[in-house]
């Protein structure tokens, strides 16, 4: 092995002094030996000879010259000891007192020079730093470095001398270098390559020092000459070249001035190694990729080395090695799989020249598995609101081991069904959570589902979609004179945004005067409520129950208003009970309704409309209306009453009564004739009578004369005993009764009405028809039973309850 010198001296620097010493690096110096038990020769001469710190000796700390003893420093070098013509000062005890510094067997004391402390000793104080000092006193003591003259360290820096002579104690090595050599690192070197050991040289001394260093190694070595000043140090390496055989080398010494350091080196034998193999985890069909680490340690030649990756027993492929000296290369080839390779193949790579090899097993997956082992969760869905973002997080598995610890899914992000994004999803760890966003626009709604698809299968989220409406304000009636308004609250009680076309409308279009239809777009984000109004002008004849329809896509609501309701109380019918009065029908009508209206009354008279009268009202104003009606041409019962809203109106409401009109219960025909009428009838029989006599010679014109006289008698007769058109009942029971009167033609039935009578009773009502072939009856129960046909048109007709039952007669 050969050196060669590359080192610089790093330059003079600050004393280090016992600083650098302090260490715990037993490669430097000894532990502390044992105390010293008194100033014998024996004693002092072992300790010539020996390097060790003791603890009850005098040394001397060279980075502040201070005194102190072996105790309170380790790692003294010997030089440190002070000694005074070769004898040592060490600690001893005194006339059975403590122990004081004494040099020989005699104390040393303070020279007469000191004013308050001349010939006093030195003793130890452990509680104090440094722990030599004047008795009685924190006065200590240290080297003058200019002649090595012991001295207290106070401002009179008395010297301290012998006892008796008074000699001054000086430092007998004052004048030298005191020298620490040290190795401070040495690298691990391989044969062929240089091995390196750092050193350091410090002067703890008060002397310049000129000489070699000399570091050994096996049996050689090398000396090199340093120059280290007091208090300074040197760092300079050796180098050294290593040769085939220094691997059995193992420590390295550094000496100068008789003081040595030794390091345990190592160095690698020269040789190539095979550090690692490895391969990736291959899929059926796809590549398998097989790598090597291989390293040249030290010089070993490689010019003619070859690597050869085998698999299967079989060489794929042969590389020449190309490495440098203490370095490492990496190969990499690759293999394609097939489905036989399943699931495991032997793969080895080997360096033939010089023997070494390694060898590993490749797994190869089948594709199938493979890919069934690629599945995906949904944890969690976040669904902004329109303009942001739905964000789904995907938790993606790997059933077995990850193929080479990273690999990566084809994943497909789909929304309703199509496909919005694609993505390699990288997963190292199963389960890998990584998230997928989608942003919400007015043109992709609305959203149904999303999923996330991977060869492994597909996870699919489906939404709940949920519009519902209601009319949230709504007028219930509505006016003539005021437009009808109605509110429509539209919410989203679903999980994600909706486009809403909101359509309201008047299923009657004839009731309004125009846009029976109304509409509004809007977006609607989840748990969200919009409201719109509406404003409807209807016609001054709209019908009550005007239905409102509003509809969007998923979902309709139907309401009913009505028109504000005019109620009729109240009513009577006037000179009903005085022949020679006017009759009028009159009564109260009131808007019960919240709104101002203008309606249509109708003044009803025996079933017919008799008069009309439009009528304004304000919310709950009453306003008595009559109007006069023309009297009947007969005697008898008549219905009359008021009716609100005209016929179109639904929700119309009538008051009826019945009245008698020259109501005569007897319906013999002389109690049915007034005397007044009784004279009127005679008058016409001697007016027939005087006709006879006159127009006795001219029998034509008697008979045209007579017949008109006839039908008008026949008229005003039956005003007065009814006929025509009338069916006159009567309760011949001794009980009042009720019966059901009904009279039918061939199509309808064109009256039916309960009639309550008392006994002895008689009504009559104007219910035939105009022509013959109709059927009237009359019973409790069974109506059928007691029923009478008239296939021509009678005078009038009779009904008449008995014990013995119903008799229907022609008048």
């Amino acid at each position: 092995m050969s050196l060669v010198v590359v080192g610089a001296v790093l330059g003079a620097g600050t004393g280090i002094g016992m600083g650098a010493a302090d260490s715990d690096d037993e490669s430097s110096l000894e532990g502390s030996g044992e105390a010293f038990d008194g100033p014998t020769d024996e004693t002092t001469a072992t300790l010539a000879s020996a390097s060790d710190p003791q603890d009850d000796f005098a040394v001397v700390q060279f980075e502040n010259n201070t005194v102190v003893s072996g105790q309170a420093t380790n790692n003294t070098p010997e030089q440190a000891f002070i000694t005074h013509n070769d004898d040592y000062l060490v600690l001893s005890t005194w006339d059975d007192d403590n122990p004081v510094l004494q040099l020989g067997s005699e104390p040393v004391e303070v020279g007469e020079e000191h004013d308050d402390k001349d010939g006093s000793h030195i003793e130890r104080n452990e509680d104090a730093s440094p722990d030599l000092q004047v008795v009685d006193s924190s006065i200590g003591i240290e080297i003058d470095p200019e002649d090595g003259t012991v001295r207290t360290d106070d401002d009179q820096s008395a010297p301290i001398v012998t006892r008796g002579e008074g000699d001054p104690i000086i430092y007998d090595n004052h004048d030298e270098a005191v020298l620490e050599p040290e190795i401070t690192n040495v690298n691990e070197p391989a044969e062929g390559e240089d091995l390196i050991v750092d050193t350091t040289i410090t002067n703890h001394g008060y002397s310049n020092y000129v000489g070699d260093r000399t570091l050994s190694w096996g049996d050689e070595s090398d000396s090199q000459v340093v120059n280290v000043n007091p208090g300074n140090y040197i760092n300079e390496p050796f180098v050294i070249e290593t040769e085939e055989g220094d691997s059995s080398i193992t420590e390295v010494e550094l000496e100068i001035d008789g003081v040595d350091d030794t390091r345990d080196i190592d160095i690698a034998e020269a040789e190539v190694v095979i550090n690692e193999i490895g391969t990736t985890t291959a899929i059926a069909g796809e590549e398998l990729d097989i790598g090597v680490e291989i390293e040249r340690i030290g010089d070993v030649p490689v010019d003619d080395m070859t690597v050869e990756f085998i698999v299967e027993n079989e060489t794929v492929e042969t590389d020449d090695l190309e490495i440098d000296p203490g370095d490492t290369t990496e190969g990499e080839i690759s293999y394609e799989t097939s489905s036989s390779d399943v699931p495991e193949i032997d793969v080895a790579v080997e360096i033939p020249e010089i023997g070494e090899s390694a060898e590993t097993e490749a797994t190869v997956l089948d594709a199938d598995d493979h890919e069934n082992n690629m599945g995906v969760e949904v944890p969690e869905i976040e669904i902004g609101n329109l303009s942001e973002e739905l964000k789904i997080t995907g938790e993606f598995e790997y059933d077995d081991d990850i193929p080479n610890g990273e690999m990566d899914i084809p994943t497909e992000f789909l929304v309703n069904g199509t496909v919005v994004e694609e993505r390699d999803v990288t997963i190292d760890e199963s389960p890998h959570e990584e998230t997928f966003t989608y942003d919400l626009t007015e043109s992709k709604l609305p959203i149904e589902n999303v999923s996330l698809e991977t060869p492994g299968g597909s996870n699919v989220t489906e939404f709940d979609r949920n519009v519902t409406l209601e009319f949230s304000d709504l007028d219930e009636t509505f006016s003539s004179s005021e437009p009808l308004s109605t509110t429509v609250s539209v919410e989203n009680d679903g999980e994600v945004p909706e486009f809403q076309n909101l359509t309201v409308g008047v299923e009657d279009s004839n009731t309004v005067e125009s846009d029976a239809t109304q509409s509004e777009e809007f977006l609607l984000n989840a748990s969200e409520t919009v409201e719109h109004s509406f404003e409807f002008q209807l016609t001054a004849d709209a019908s009550s129950g005007v239905e409102l329809t509003a509809n969007t896509s998923t979902v309709s609501e139907t309401v009913t208003t009505n028109r504000s309701v005019f109620e009729a109380a109240d009513v009577e019918l006037r000179g009903a009970d005085d022949p020679d009065s006017e009759l009028s029908i009159a009564g109260n009508v009131t808007n019960t309704g919240e709104l101002s209206d203008t309606q249509t009354v109708q003044f009803v008279f025996d079933g017919e409309t008799a008069a009309e009268e439009e009528l304004t009202l304000e919310p709950e104003q009453t306003e008595l209306v009559t109007a006069a009606v023309d009297s009947p041409e007969e005697s008898g019962e008549y219905t009359y009453g008021i009716t609100t809203n005209n016929e179109s109106l639904n929700a119309s409401t009538a008051a009826e009564r019945t009245a008698t009109i020259e109501n005569q219960p007897d319906q013999s025909l002389l109690d049915r004739i007034s005397p007044v009428q009784f004279g009127l009838l005679v008058i016409g029989l001697l007016a027939v009578l005087g006709l006879l006599l006159k127009y006795q010679d001219d029998p034509e014109a008697f008979q045209a004369r007579a017949a008109a006289l006839t039908a008008r008698a026949h008229r005003r007769a039956q005003k007065v005993i009814g006929g025509g058109d009338t069916v006159v009942i009567e309760n011949g029971l001794s009980r009042d009764a009720t019966v059901r009167l009904r009279v039918r033609d061939s199509d309808e039935v064109v009256f039916l009405e309960d009639v309550n009578l008392a006994d002895g009773e008689q009504r009559e009502f104007n219910c035939l028809p105009d022509n013959g072939g109709f059927e009237v009856g009359a019973g409790v129960d069974d109506i059928d039973s007691h029923a009478e046909v008239f296939q021509e048109k009678p005078n009038g007709v009779g009904v008449r309850l008995e014990p013995d039952g119903i008799h229907i007669l022609e008048q």
